[in-house]
């Protein structure tokens, strides 16, 4: 079986005598799934390497035109570089459409730039869901740790930052934070059965 966490829902289950520290670093686990459904719903993208060197370009292209300078030096699409594309310049959109790309495209090169550098960095898989429960989450990054898995949506977390709701400097320590706090899948299981027995 997978577990799945979501690293942008809310946990539901708390149990009365927690504390707020415990409150707040437990995970928000939504749902178990098999295998087999996994496997259905989930395929495996690897980011070819064309469409990475792609949005490279177009990143590096916005730097250079907007005479940024980059606040890590390594890599480019490191999340403090990624946020200077939305924050700094005349907008990365508008560069986009100067090649007649459109907000969809400057919002996947961002998105599959943050990408690899999760799959880089933290070992992340990257798939299309066959049925995403809303429309920006076709595309999906996993990190499986021993049957339990976290859920990130590049895409949509791109469209959020290009809108200036978030960056990617936040939502990197946020995973570092769930990262530290994943559980154990047996005590995983048999909490979410517990709860389930009690709703």
């Amino acid at each position: 079986m997978n577990f799945f966490k979501r690293l942008f829902s809310k946990s539901k289950y708390h149990s009365d005598n927690e504390s707020n520290e415990q409150s707040n670093t437990e995970p928000n686990l939504t749902a178990i799934y098999t295998t087999d459904y996994f496997e259905q719903r989930y395929v495996l993208a690897p980011i070819e390497p064309e469409m990475l060197e792609g949005c490279f370009k177009m990143i590096e292209g916005y730097f250079v035109a907007n005479t940024i300078t980059r606040l890590e030096e390594f890599p480019l699409h490191h999340p403090k570089n990624l946020d200077l594309v939305d924050q700094e310049g005349f907008g990365f959109v508008l560069y986009c459409s100067a090649f007649q790309l459109g907000e969809s495209e400057a919002t996947l090169f961002l998105a599959m730039a943050f990408s690899d550098f999760l799959i880089q960095k933290y070992g992340f898989v990257l798939y299309t869901d066959a049925t995403p429960e809303y429309p920006l989450r076709g595309m999906t990054l996993k990190y499986d740790q021993d049957g339990v898995v976290l859920s990130l949506y590049p895409f949509e977390y791109a469209a959020k930052v290009l809108q200036g709701n978030a960056t990617f400097s936040e939502l990197e320590d946020r995973l570092q934070s769930q990262l530290a706090v994943m559980p154990d899948m047996r005590n995983t299981v048999n909490q979410f059965l517990n709860r389930e027995e009690t709703d």
